[in-house]
């Protein structure tokens, strides 16, 4: 199959692409034109995809890639701006729309990729599918944008909706570095918060292993959750970055209200429970999560090197 993906050399999206190379697929990355074209073709190039010099703002260059190929992986966001999410959503909209629109009556497969903020706070509850997304504010924009996803199944479009959790492995995730500058901000483990609220957490590459699952055998109109149930505390997160880096001493509660200063809508983010049960996809997919758990991760895998090298 030959595949568009978006975010072609980002986090996701770059792991994504590996995994459909190595599956026989053929994949054609879109890169953003300028002065980083260059350097992003060559690396696609360099591991068998076709670049694709476009941009989410230009949405002839979208549909053209949509066109050049048998299905599509939605997996960039149109700004990474936490403090303008409206901006985000109304963006991530008019995208969606155009990929859906040329997608309309092929029957060609479209995975989208939402996340767990459409939960608000799970709580100590263990949520799947078929609880409502019942985030507030700008992010029900993007839980009423996963509906339109799901219901261009409708129009014949293979349509499927993933959430990660956390997404963490390979010394990346934003999230991470995050969390650890926070680490060295406070001298030691600091949470936004108590830090006693849980999230689900999933390792990039068995991710990528759920979207290759997707495109080839998703139902249309099928949503599917993606993170383990080994759920993991913010504390305890922050405590194995805090022993990471050799900062180990007692754990900061930083007040919300201080932290929102600081991180904008992304402090109270990192206060909510994300806790997601994803045996649909394990049942569906024959999914099967199996690189290490985040602490582990954290404290003996890819993030030493990493967050030395930050």
């Amino acid at each position: 199959m030959r595949v568009f993906v978006t975010g072609a050399t980002g986090y996701i999206g770059g792991t994504v692409v590996q995994h459909l190379l190595d599956a026989g697929h053929e994949v054609i990355g879109l890169i953003r034109s300028g002065d980083s074209a260059r350097s992003a073709s060559e690396r696609l190039e360099a591991i068998g995809a076709e670049p694709h010099v476009g941009n989410l703002d230009d949405l002839d260059s979208i549909e053209q890639g949509v066109a050049a190929a048998e299905g599509v992986v939605h997996a960039a966001m149109s700004i990474p701006d936490y403090n303008r999410l409206d901006l985000v959503f109304a963006k991530e909209r008019a995208v969606v729309e155009a990929m859906l629109s040329a997608l309309a009556g092929t029957g060609q497969p479209f995975v989208y990729t939402s996340g767990a903020a459409v939960y608000e706070d799970t709580g100590d509850k263990v949520v799947d599918e078929t609880d409502p997304a019942d985030a507030r504010g700008d992010v029900a924009l993007r839980a009423a944008l996963e509906q339109d996803v799901l219901k261009a199944a409708e129009h014949d479009v293979r349509s499927i909706v993933i959430r990660p959790g956390m997404v963490y492995g390979n010394g990346g995730s934003g999230i991470m570095h995050v969390l650890a500058g926070l680490v060295r901000q406070f001298g030691g483990a600091c949470t936004v918060g108590d830090g006693s609220n849980a999230w689900s957490a999933i390792h990039v590459e068995d991710l990528a292993d759920l979207y290759l699952g997707a495109l080839e055998q998703g139902p249309a109109g099928s949503l599917f959750n993606a993170g383990t149930e080994d759920f993991v505390t913010m504390r305890d997160i922050a405590s194995a970055i805090a022993r990471t880096l050799d900062l180990e001493g007692p754990v900061t509660a930083w007040p919300v209200e201080e932290a929102r200063g600081a991180l904008g809508p992304m402090a109270d983010a990192l206060t909510t429970n994300k806790r997601m049960s994803s045996a649909r996809a394990r049942t569906a997919l024959d999914w099967h999560p199996h690189h290490p758990g985040l602490i582990e991760e954290i404290e003996s895998g890819s993030y030493p090197a990493a967050f030395a090298a930050s």
